[in-house]
């Protein structure tokens, strides 16, 4: 059952009915997504992830881009997806998510923070690394000398 109250908002007693945003909620948000992933990956409901998404609205400096998470840039719509390259060559890969520009990837992310990139990735340094990544986790192709964990 619901209380009524109209007389007292009318009166300006209790205010607007309106949801206020806590300081810091995005923030606790993203923790306890943390926390839920590595809590299913402790208890082995979800297989480890290899790269966790992290959405900003600016591109990453290089001391910004760490080991185990890709950065997708976002500013009202998808533009960089950035992370280091799981071959261990060390290098930083910047994906484009511009449908203006060729060639041209798509990153999505699940409520667990685990990104999903299409196509594959194939690397023609030295490297010569060729991967998908889904839900997180980096699938070798055949033809880039890795072996699928």
């Amino acid at each position: 059952t619901r209380v009524r109250l109209p007389g007292l908002r009318q009166r300006r007693i209790l205010g607007p009915r309106r949801r206020r945003a806590v300081p810091g909620s995005y923030w606790v948000s993203g923790m306890m997504i943390d926390i839920l992933r590595k809590s299913f990956e402790l208890f082995r409901l979800i297989p480890r992830s290899d790269l966790v998404a992290r959405v900003t609205p600016t591109h990453p400096t290089p001391d910004q881009i760490v080991p185990g998470e890709m950065t997708i840039v976002r500013d009202g719509v998808d533009k960089w997806a950035c992370f280091h390259c799981p071959g261990g060559c060390g290098e930083t890969i910047k994906l484009s998510l511009s449908k203006n520009r060729r060639p041209m990837w798509t990153a999505m992310s699940d409520w667990l923070n685990r990104p999903t990139i299409s196509p594959s990735v194939r690397q023609t340094n030295e490297c010569r690394c060729h991967f998908w990544i889904r839900q997180g986790r980096i699938d070798w192709c055949k033809d880039s000398g890795h072996l699928s964990r």
